[in-house]
């Protein structure tokens, strides 16, 4: 009896010399509850940050760069330099260098989603973003304006914005990262496992994929899995009890009227609701080709017979293809020599490819590949390939083996957006395993294009699948703004590839 009560004395004077001998307990306890709610606090501002459209994003960075300026301006001052050549006016600097910061932040991808989830990809977007626009605010202010800016007064407000609109971006780093949204699967679970590899693609990642529950009173043997909540007819307890947020349902749960009408008890409830085709569109921004049904393609309200969206795209294609045609050809030559120092071989390389409607044309290249690197047979092409040759390797990265293709748009037979067009073979081969592989067809092949900037080389028949959900996005959402996207995503990649 001695020991046990020795070992409550000692327990006793070290409860007192902490205070209470259950005061860590009650504080854990009591705090509990205080830190789910930060939690939460931190998920519905994350969540809000995700949802804000790019364009607050683009007035954070106006102002943060006139913030900046103002501060430098101040704290330095206007100096004068001399009678030829004056200091630019403020209001004028502040425009040049607001612009040009909002124009370099599109161009990196700087106000894209993706980029709030990740520090490095913050900081590398943050960083080239500010490089380009201190270039092209000075060649503005110096070539166009004939004047100066003080470069004290550009450090204070470069450094400002990078500071702390690098904070803020990291801030929301570790908000977003706190968005947990519980979302059940309302389908079989094919479906479920769709949204699953999603994920496994570094998509939907604000997502905690709970579950998925199927229609009907009963659950088949197939469906007894790990992930299966059960029955859909239990949806009101199963959002209870598993704290759901967000629902998708299948399509063929959505012709059940019973399994509908408590989707809407859901909606009255608080939650999001949302069927297969438009969550994955949103959150993905690729369509789900494996889910896809004939009449999607009637419900999209696709623009590929709109003479007035297909008249006006062949205008724009015209004068930027001429265009560019223009500022880059002195570049030609130089493109030409480097080949022919390199083997002796020919400098343009030309294959034939299918377009809009399935109709074939010649399309040319820069040659980036061996002479002898193809005999006759459609081989993938890989960012790594063998048969690229060292000047090849940069015409690619830099995408200026592309340049010749203005030539096919100037004719007709490309768009400056659009899929990228591939040959006859590969097409025949893909339309077999892919469902609706033929469909992007129905508009012209593209220069660049959705798939392009969201996805690397294909080189397998899974990355062709993957291209061609992009692909299909495109389709139903073409527009001057997301060809406008497009080109600005392009031209960063073109930068980021000749850095």
């Amino acid at each position: 009896m001695d020991a046990p009560l020795a070992v409550q004395t000692a327990g006793s004077a070290t409860s007192s010399a902490l205070g209470g001998s259950t005061a860590p307990f009650a504080w854990s306890r009591r705090s509990a509850p205080h830190m789910q709610a930060r939690r939460r606090t931190a998920s519905r501002i994350g969540q809000f940050v995700l949802e804000l459209p790019e364009s607050s994003w683009m007035v954070l960075d106006a102002l943060l760069v006139a913030v900046g300026l103002a501060i430098g301006h101040r704290l330095v001052g206007a100096v004068s330099t001399g009678a030829m050549v004056e200091h630019v006016e403020t209001w004028k600097a502040h425009l040049v260098f607001v612009g040009s910061f909002m124009l370099a932040g599109m161009v990196f991808g700087l106000y894209e989603r993706e980029t709030f989830w990740s520090r490095s990809r913050i900081l590398t977007r943050t960083l080239l973003t500010a490089a380009a626009a201190i270039v092209l605010a000075y060649a503005v202010i110096y070539v166009l304006l004939y004047s100066v800016i003080s470069r004290r007064m550009v450090c204070w407000g470069v450094g400002f914005y990078f500071v702390v609109g690098t904070s803020v971006r990291t801030w929301t780093w570790w908000l977003v990262h706190r968005v947990r949204r519980s979302l059940l699967v309302v389908g079989s679970s094919e479906l479920f496992d769709s949204f699953r590899r999603a994920q496994d693609q570094e998509l939907l990642a604000e997502y905690r994929l709970v579950g998925f529950a199927t229609p009907g009173e009963t659950v088949a043997p197939r469906e007894r899995e790990p992930q299966s909540l059960g029955s859909a007819a239990n949806l009101e307890s199963l959002c209870e009890e598993h704290h759901i947020t967000d629902i998708v349902v299948g399509t063929d749960a959505s012709r059940d009227a019973s399994i509908m009408g408590r989707m809407v008890n859901c909606l009255h409830g608080g939650l999001r609701v949302t069927n297969e085709s438009t969550f994955y569109e949103k959150a993905a921004g690729q369509i789900l080709v494996e889910r896809l049904t004939p009449d999607w393609f009637l419900f999209a309200d696709l623009k590929v017979s709109n003479a007035a969206s297909i008249s006006l795209k062949r205008v724009i294609d015209l004068l930027v293809s001429t265009i560019g045609l223009a500022i880059t050809l002195p570049c030609w030559a130089l493109i030409a020599l480097l080949i022919k120092a390199a083997d002796g071989g020919p400098v343009f390389y030309s294959q034939e490819r299918v377009g809009e409607r399935g109709r074939t044309f010649r399309l040319y290249k820069f040659r980036s590949m061996k002479t002898d690197s193809e005999s006759g047979e459609s081989v993938w092409a890989s960012p790594n390939d063998p048969r690229v040759t060292r000047v090849g390797r940069v015409l690619r990265k830099t995408r200026l083996d592309e340049l010749p293709q203005l030539l096919n748009i100037i004719r007709g037979q490309m768009s400056i957006v659009g899929p990228r067009p591939e040959r006859p073979d590969l097409v025949a081969k893909l339309a077999q395993v892919l469902p609706f592989y033929d469909e992007r067809h129905l508009i012209k092949p593209g220069l660049t294009g959705w798939a392009q900037i969201n996805y690397k080389y294909g080189a397998s028949v899974e990355d062709a699948r993957r291209k061609l959900q992009y692909d299909l996005y495109y389709l139903k959402h073409q527009c001057l703004e997301l060809d406008a996207m497009i080109l600005l995503r392009t031209m960063g990649t073109f930068l980021r590839g000749a850095c």
